[in-house]
């Protein structure tokens, strides 16, 4: 399973966030303590706040800061808030249609890599990422 650049933005920037949760901040901070792009970061936050993940709010003492405590927020949350494809629903070979009555050549090898990359998706938090203070996000 390989995840794109918009998920691997998401999951720094919501470590971020959880990590100096002290305080709100804003897309200008996370741009540059980060190093992401400007624009590409204005439009993922949009979308982690549409589906809340997290609040932002205007002003001076404005921000963005997390919605949702660390342990409510599964990887899979943050996968559909940025309509990232599911990966393990995929055809593992590209094929558009590919089932138990219809399999690839790899189907039956694939279900148990599939399920284990489900459990991990369903049962990996954001605060569980980062239980560990030397994890690299």
């Amino acid at each position: 399973m390989h995840f794109s650049k918009t998920a691997e933005y998401a999951i720094r920037v919501l470590s971020y966030l959880y990590r100096h949760h002290e305080s709100s901040h804003s897309v200008n901070v996370l741009h540059q303590e980060l190093v992401l792009p400007y624009k590409y970061l204005t439009k993922m936050v949009t979308d982690l706040v549409k589906k809340g993940l997290v609040n932002a709010s205007r002003g001076r003492e404005g921000g963005i800061s997390l919605a949702k405590n660390a342990d409510q927020i599964r990887l899979r949350d943050i996968l559909e808030a940025i309509g990232e494809p599911l990966e393990h629903e995929r055809c593992i070979l590209g094929f558009e249609k590919c089932d138990a009555s219809n399999p690839c050549a790899l189907h039956e090898q694939w279900v148990q890599p599939k399920e284990l990359i489900e459990t991990m998706l369903t049962t990996t938090t954001l605060a569980s990422l980062l239980d560990n203070k030397e994890t690299k996000l």
